[in-house]
């Protein structure tokens, strides 16, 4: 179409590229002086200009989104081999927001994580005031108590030696001693009774998941290539060559002769009647510090001792050394049959 009369008369091809901002105030001002077939034309660059950035966006989330998918797949696949599939892969795809290396340690230690989440909800449960359960056997409340104690222990340990690249061995024995727990506590409990029953035993086996998932995750390792450590040494010497020098000299002196090497002050002795530091083991044991890197000898005199004898996890490196297995001699009664928990009725019990 021609342009009208006032207008400059340029290549009809340059006229279509140019913007309104070029044109003379009248016609910009009044855009319907243009003919109709013009209008498309001067708005065609700036159609050009707009869609390009919303290409590039597409184009650059694409990506980011295929390897959120390839791992939300890989993490699925890997959680099909475990005993709660569900459980593992809700556990595990938080390791994609919190950036965990997608390794299978990495996976263990999420895993791990989460049940120690899970089993320090159960925290307030084991008492008798919160649970609502009515014992049928003595003591079944305090079992899970503390047994649920060694748990998170067992937890924490293994979630520091995955971190740490630790021996997967030693990973391996703690979260079975786990589910030992686990069973001993469930056992004491079969009896019991109660409106909080229900709830409580479920609160178990969902914190108990992640543990069996997490042990069932470990690699397999190769079976270690050393000799056994017997107990019994060669040659007729009853001790083992990995006993040291200091505790062969202890041993063998019974704690009365102060040429063992260990500092007569920092060792404890139980007598019945009086002339030591305590008069029952228990007594000797709540003394010793927790946690210790040390050992802690208690020594204890003939005599027999009418108690239950419990050595709590906490109390670590401890050394019962009694004067001999005919003249020390620690006696106790609870029985299954007086209502006592299995566990409860052990004579020395070490947790």
């Amino acid at each position: 179409q021609d342009f009208p009369p006032h207008l400059p008369s340029p290549p009809r091809v340059q006229c279509r590229l140019q913007s309104l901002q070029t044109l003379p105030s009248s016609m910009a001002s009044s855009p319907s002086h243009l003919p109709s077939t013009t209008l498309p034309l001067v708005l065609l660059p700036l159609l050009l200009i707009a869609i390009p950035p919303s290409l590039s966006t597409a184009s650059s989330s694409s990506p980011s989104t295929t390897s959120t998918d390839a791992r939300l797949t890989a993490i699925r696949t890997l959680c099909r081999s475990t005993p709660h599939p569900d459980d593992c892969f809700d556990s595990l795809k938080l390791s994609i927001t919190i950036n965990i290396n997608p390794s299978i340690l990495g996976y263990v230690f999420q895993s791990l994580r989460s049940a120690i989440a899970e089993a320090a909800k159960l925290s307030d449960l084991f008492t008798p005031s919160s649970a609502g359960v009515v014992e049928k056997l003595r003591g079944s409340l305090q079992d899970c108590r503390e047994l649920h104690q060694s748990t998170l222990s067992c937890l924490e340990k293994s979630a520091s030696l995955v971190q740490s690249r630790g021996k997967l061995s030693d990973v391996r024995t703690q979260l079975s001693a786990a589910l030992t727990n686990r069973a001993t506590c469930l056992e004491g409990l079969a009896g019991a009774s109660g409106p909080g029953k229900p709830a409580l035993l479920a609160s178990v086996a969902a914190a108990y998941k992640h543990v069996t998932n997490s042990l069932s995750l470990l690699p397999k390792e190769a079976a270690p290539n050393h000799r056994r450590r017997h107990l019994g040494g060669a040659d007729g010497d009853w001790f083992p060559a990995w006993v040291s020098r200091r505790a062969r000299r202890l041993l063998q002196s019974g704690g009365g002769d102060d040429d063992h090497g260990y500092d007569p002050g920092s060792i404890l002795t139980v007598a019945g009647d009086g002339s030591g530091n305590f008069t029952t083991v228990g007594a000797a044991i709540a003394f010793a510090p927790n946690n210790s890197d040390d050992r802690t000898i208690i020594i204890v005199r003939a005599g027999t001792y009418q108690e239950n004898v419990e050595v709590p996890s906490n109390k670590t490196n401890i050394v019962l050394l009694g004067d001999g297995c005919d003249v020390t001699v620690i006696r106790a009664r609870r029985s299954a049959g007086d209502g006592w928990t299995t566990f409860r009725s052990a004579t020395v019990g070490i947790n």
